[in-house]
C-alpha cells in the first residue's frame, strides 16, 4: 500500500488532480486527514497543525512515565551554553 496526501487552497485543481491520479493509478478517496505516520493533523481554515499527542503519550506509557509532574520547561531557563572556553560550566546553571 502506498500513500499520497495533497492540499490545494483550490478545491477545482484538487478534485482535478484527484480525477487524473484516479484515473491513472487504483486508488480511492478517503476523509479529510487526521493521522498519517504517527503524526496527528488538525486542520482549520486557514491554518494546519500538526502534533504528537498520541505518541508522546504511548511512549510515557511504555516507560512507566503516565503520572509524571508535567512542566513547560523541562529544563533550566536562563542558562547560557557557549562553545567558548571562558564560558560557565554546564552544572554552574543548575540551582542546588
Amino acid at each position: 500500500m502506498d500513500d499520497i496526501i495533497f492540499r490545494s487552497n483550490d478545491d477545482r485543481l484538487s478534485k482535478g488532480f484527484a480525477t487524473e491520479t484516479q484515473s491513472e493509478f487504483e486508488m480511492s478517496m478517503l476523509s479529510e486527514l487526521t493521522y498519517f505516520l504517527g503524526l496527528q493533523i488538525s486542520q482549520q481554515d486557514k491554518q494546519i497543525f500538526i502534533y504528537q499527542t498520541k505518541y508522546m503519550k504511548e511512549m510515557l506509557k511504555k516507560f512507566q512515565m503516565g503520572d509524571c509532574k508535567p512542566v513547560l520547561t523541562p529544563m533550566v531557563t536562563g542558562c547560557k551554553l557557549s562553545l567558548e572556553d571562558s564560558s560557565k560550566d554546564v552544572k554552574g546553571c543548575i540551582d542546588p
